[in-house]
């Protein structure tokens, strides 16, 4: 079961990550996890909206497990697949918990949202994919992944703003201490030495869940052109968090520009995989991607 929900977590983010692209609030949210107007996304990706907060690459991980889980002997039964538990058994689920409070995500707009996941679906197989596939061969993991840290480390300011909006401390503290770290000893953001030096976990929070955690509903579902799977309060929220992104406030329009579609090629090359196996085994795309956004988004809320 768990391992399923990890598969789920991560076809979610690949699903976000529709969303991602060219948005001027794309890191906002992330997952959203690095996602939608939520990162897309979005614990998604990245942070469009629905991250993001913001994207791992917890899926190439979940990917390198099944290969090493597949690669035992065959002829050998009493061989044990290999996966080193010790390595992952701290990844967050969001879907953790019960999910039986889960309340219905209203989807009025259905036969307009169906109409708009299929033109952003053939925005994403035509452009998108492509391009991240490319990025992804050639740009080294190793860069992708400081070029990860160093967007999630900028994303400072917003999740700061919202762990103080629901009073919570701790959060703040994690948030500013990560920032001051990551900043100086990780070269600007590049390496997560708070994470993987002091053990300070990353905080994964936004307008959109300060606004979950004070009562404010939902809204009933949406699917917008380019931007993904939404909701009234995530739009409103996403726009909130857009005047604190550092693109927005410290650099001219044609670099913040640039430097958004580069987080989001990033984010996606981690994904590209993910979001074709959810392509292959879905049964309904378009409901599983707002199921997904909705039990993700509530997760965050509620964690």
């Amino acid at each position: 079961m768990k391992d399923f929900r990890k598969t789920r977590t991560n076809f979610l983010r690949a699903i976000f990550f529709l969303a991602f692209w060219l948005s001027p609030f794309s890191s906002v949210n992330g997952a959203v996890a690095n996602g939608f107007i939520a990162e897309v996304g979005a614990e998604v990706g990245t942070n469009i909206f629905a991250q993001t907060s913001e994207v791992t690459i917890e899926s190439e991980v979940t990917i390198e497990i099944e290969k090493r889980t597949s690669a035992g002997n065959p002829d050998d039964s009493s061989s044990t697949p290999y996966q080193d538990s010790e390595d992952y058994e701290d990844m967050e689920d969001p879907f953790a918990g019960d999910t039986e409070e889960l309340p219905i995500m209203a989807d009025p707009f259905e036969g307009y949202n169906r109409w708009m996941f299929g033109v952003n679906e053939t925005i994403y197989d035509n452009l998108l994919e492509p391009v991240a596939e490319g990025y992804r061969d050639t740009v080294h993991e190793n860069l992708r992944v400081a070029v990860k840290n160093f967007f999630s480390n900028a994303m400072a300011p917003i999740k700061l703003v919202s762990s103080l909006i629901q009073l919570d401390f701790e959060k703040s503290g994690r948030v500013l201490a990560r920032a001051l770290i990551n900043t100086t000893l990780g070269l600007g953001g590049l390496a997560n030495v708070a994470g993987e030096e002091y053990g300070i976990e990353d905080v994964d929070e936004d307008f959109d869940q300060a606004m979950g955690h004070h009562g404010v509903p939902t809204g009933p579902y949406v699917v917008l052109p380019i931007f993904g799977p939404s909701t009234v309060r995530n739009i409103f929220a996403t726009t909130v968090d857009s005047f604190m992104h550092p693109t927005v406030l410290f650099a001219p329009n044609t670099v913040s520009f640039g430097l958004m579609v580069e987080e989001n090629i990033n984010d996606a090359s981690f994904l590209v995989e993910d979001k074709k196996q959810l392509e292959e085994s879905a049964l309904d795309e378009y409901e599983s991607t707002r199921d997904f956004f909705h039990q993700y988004r509530y997760g965050l809320v509620k964690k």
